[in-house]
């Protein structure tokens, strides 16, 4: 549990200066990729790192790849900032936010689950 709230918790100060606009959100953007990214460790049961990775990643892409865009890129940090903060320490709320964030807004494909066939 004690890893999980290191690396909570100082994803959450990343957060918040997007939100404030205290730093660039690509700089502080590219910090929470690197947290998750295993620069902090993480307790077994926590799932928001490979959330994190999958939306700080795509985001940050975004402005490295298409950099005449990278003005609504941004936005999107902010709001994916500030939905975070509300949140956070929800399990529920995060499972949504990281669905909806990973499929609905930024576009990745939902696994469907195999299930198990029964033998004959």
């Amino acid at each position: 549990m004690k890893d999980s709230e290191t690396f909570r918790s100082a994803v959450r100060a990343r957060a918040t200066g997007i939100v404030e606009s205290s730093v660039p959100p690509y700089d502080l953007a590219m910090e929470i990729l690197g947290l998750a990214s295993g620069g902090l460790p993480v307790d077994p049961d926590e799932e928001a790192d490979v959330g994190h990775v999958g939306i700080w990643g795509e985001l940050t892409d975004w402005v490295e790849l298409r950099p005449a865009e990278a003005d609504q890129a941004e936005a999107h940090m902010i709001a994916a900032a500030h939905e975070w903060l509300t949140v956070e320490g929800d399990r529920e709320a995060e499972a949504h936010y990281f669905d909806r964030w990973l499929h609905d807004i930024l576009g990745f494909e939902r696994r469907t689950r195999l299930r198990a066939r029964k033998r004959p």
